[in-house]
């Protein structure tokens, strides 16, 4: 998986994912030979059919329930890939909801839903800030607060903050308000 900043390509329909031109194909191999070491380079010039999957970046969510119907999972915090916590951050909206229809029994919903949505928006508001900083960085896109990183030549000092660890809530996230 290689991310890549660029304007919205064109699409057809309405699949986010699409095939790419021959012209695309030898741009990605000079983009990776400028960034990559051999061994990856030799792994993207053996792949045999690259594709492009649209991904976008959104803010998080502020409501995540209206009613009786509640967002758990993706649907309530648009992350992208890189963060590799998607399915971490799905069990959690699964256990934090579950305890909190438990709390507040099934004659409460309304009330267990704002707890669950008081709980689960502080949190995934910050992961999905984060990884939507840490794309930024990880394109070479500029941040007001930081020089851009180039992969190449970034110290460690400067590559400390992509690391997973610094995920807010990475080592535990609360499941109830108590």
């Amino acid at each position: 998986m290689w991310y890549v900043h660029q304007p919205e390509p064109g699409q057809k329909g309405n699949s986010v994912t699409m095939k790419v031109s021959s012209d695309m194909i030898e741009n990605m191999y000079q983009e990776a030979e400028k960034v990559w070491g051999p061994e990856l380079v030799r792994v993207t010039r053996e792949t045999k059919e690259p594709f492009i999957n649209i991904i976008y970046d959104c803010d998080p969510l502020e409501q995540i329930f209206w009613d009786n119907v509640v967002l758990i999972g993706d649907a309530s915090h648009p992350t992208t890939p890189l963060g590799v916590r998607s399915t971490n951050m799905s069990t959690l909206d699964a256990a934090v909801l579950g305890k909190c229809i438990e709390k507040w029994g099934a004659e409460n919903i309304p009330s267990a839903l704002e707890e669950y949505q008081r709980i689960r928006v502080t949190v995934t508001a910050k992961q999905v800030l984060h990884l939507q900083r840490v794309g930024r960085i990880k394109q070479g896109l500029a941040l007001p607060d930081r020089k851009l990183f180039d992969p190449m030549t970034a110290s460690a000092e400067e590559s400390e903050e992509l690391q997973k660890k610094h995920m807010p809530f990475f080592a535990s996230a609360p499941l109830s308000v108590d």
